[in-house]
């Protein structure tokens, strides 16, 4: 690296660090979370619940991490991200090892449902707000390596999770994943600072404050609920969210309803992790080049057009297929978020603001997963869930082309930058 990019003192910018501890951070987390899948199955049948029922386990976890958002972004922004991080880490582990000792699926909706909600809604804005405020230039780029690690752990952790329900059971698998997302999270959350001024530097490591929107005003939650390009963010985010998390829970039971094993179930949800890890490290310099805004259009329509895909795949290579391009096209969502929304409201407040909007991805995942359960159980298929998450999809993309340029947004708010 360039001194330019290490604020002149000889080594490795600590915003990278920042980079590397989100990213673990978001590893264990979410590994935990989207380990749900290898778990579907046992909770079914060790307490003899409906697809519906089950689904609602991962419904709750999902609401609580994206809802809490909009309290541990703003307490990231004041205290720091390092408690709120850490916190969350010990509570995750507590809801894993609770759920272990469940004798009933309620305890259950408790232990995981609670528990890791809670601790991973503690442990995502935080960091991902951090790293927004360590970078400038560089920030999309920055931001999609530290949410890359979301799409390893979605990757790694379903079949780590099967591979030790097979060897050991589901209750000592809990256990296992509570240790590693304790000792993991406390560590690296005890690595994350709040901004490069705690240590005398400068976003990207300039030797000078950014020349650009950065060093403009930022708009707090308040201010920022005032206008309208976060209000098209957050419906738009809702309509997708309500289909985006169904592939995690319910493409392994779609898969055996095909005649597929379920070893293989667990491969096609792997697949997401991978097309995930491709759309977080691609899409944010390709964002960079022609904008946050056409590229996350494009996304959202292209999400639209893979669940038809999903509609019709009657075999492995389809679903496997779907899973690489549906996880590239929602790693890109996920990573870009933060930055869309930092090139309209600044870095200030970072935490805070996307805690806002991930509230409405909160409401997609509890209700999105239940819904499409309990539609299987009426109808015995998938179809009409596929096809609402498609058109939900759709008409998020509307709410994303009606959002003015950040640019000229910015310019008619505060003037020339």
């Amino acid at each position: 690296m360039s001194d330019a990019d290490d604020g002149g003192r000889g080594g490795i910018f600590y915003g990278w660090v920042i980079v590397w501890a989100a990213f673990t951070i978001l590893f264990v987390s979410f590994g935990a979370a989207y380990s749900f899948t290898a778990f579907f199955t046992p909770l079914q049948d060790e307490f003899g619940a409906t697809r519906g029922d089950t689904s609602l386990v991962f419904g709750i976890a999902g609401f609580l991490y994206f809802f809490l958002g909009a309290f541990s972004g703003p307490a990231g922004d004041r205290l720091g991200p390092k408690p709120v991080v850490v916190f969350g880490a010990i509570v995750a582990a507590l809801g894993l090892y609770f759920a272990a000792t469940a004798t009933r699926i309620e305890q259950v909706y408790w232990g995981y449902g609670l528990g890791v909600g809670v601790g991973v809604g503690c442990m995502y804005v935080p960091a991902v707000g951090a790293v927004q405020r360590w970078f400038a230039r560089r920030r999309a780029t920055a931001s999609g390596l530290a949410i890359t690690g979301i799409g390893v752990g979605t990757f790694v952790a379903p079949f780590a999770a099967h591979e030790l329900i097979q060897l050991l059971d589901w209750r000592q698998t809990y256990i296992v994943l509570a240790i590693i997302v304790l000792v993991l999270g406390i560590v690296s959350g005890l690595l994350l600072e709040n901004s490069p001024a705690a240590r005398g530097l400068h976003p990207d490591g300039s030797r000078l404050p950014p020349a650009s929107r950065d060093s403009a005003p930022s708009l707090d939650v308040r201010a920022a609920r005032r206008t309208l390009p976060i209000w098209l963010v957050y419906f738009g985010s809702l309509l997708v969210s309500i289909g985006l998390f169904m592939p995690f829970v319910h493409l392994k039971p779609f898969a055996r309803d095909i005649g597929l094993s379920a070893t293989t179930g667990i491969w096609i949800v792997s697949s997401i992790g991978i097309g995930s890890i491709l759309g977080r490290m691609l899409l944010g310099p390709i964002a960079e080049r022609f904008g946050r805004k056409p590229v996350v259009l494009a996304l959202y329509i292209g999400l639209a057009a893979i669940f038809l895909f999903w509609y019709v795949s009657t075999s492995l290579w389809m679903l496997i297929f779907f899973g690489i391009v549906f996880g590239t096209l929602y790693g890109g969502f996920v990573a870009l978020a933060p930055a869309l929304l930092a090139d309209y409201y600044g870095v200030e407040h970072a935490g805070g603001i996307l805690g806002f909007v991930y509230s409405s991805v909160a409401v997609g995942a509890l209700i999105g997963n239940p819904i499409a359960g309990y539609l299987y159980d009426a109808a015995r298929n998938y179809d009409l869930p596929i096809l609402i998450g498609a058109g939900l999809c759709a008409a998020g993309a509307i709410c994303i082309l009606a959002m003015p340029s950040p640019g000229r947004w910015r310019a008619a708010r505060f003037g020339a930058e």
